[in-house]
């Protein structure tokens, strides 16, 4: 298992905002109702491993490069484990967003 780190809120803005991240929303269904996430890629966190993992020709299929920044928001105490998950499957620049979904909101907001 690989070891992820956190990303601050106003951090994974910025990197998504300049286009060197992406900003995985892997809230439940049932929470989503919060809110969205400009330019996020939403996947539910039972669907992380299918969605993420390499194809048979050996391609990403959501994030094409393995190594762009990736920055995942999902229920506090799941965004550790579900970021962990996807760096498993081969993309070497995860992170989980530091606050997570209340945090990342105030910062588009600001």
């Amino acid at each position: 298992m690989s070891v992820v780190d956190s990303i601050t809120a106003a951090d994974a803005k910025s990197h998504c905002e300049d286009d060197h991240a992406v900003i995985v929303d892997a809230r439940p269904q049932v929470v989503r109702h919060q809110g969205s996430l400009p330019g996020a890629v939403v996947v539910d966190p039972t669907d992380v491993r299918d969605r993420f993992k390499p194809t048979p020709s050996g391609t990403f299929p959501i994030v094409r490069d393995p190594d762009t920044e990736i920055a995942v928001v999902s229920v506090r105490s799941q965004a550790p484990a579900i970021a962990e998950e996807i760096a498993d499957l081969g993309y070497t620049n995860v992170r989980y967003v530091d606050g997570g979904f209340p945090a990342l909101r105030t910062a588009y907001r600001a």
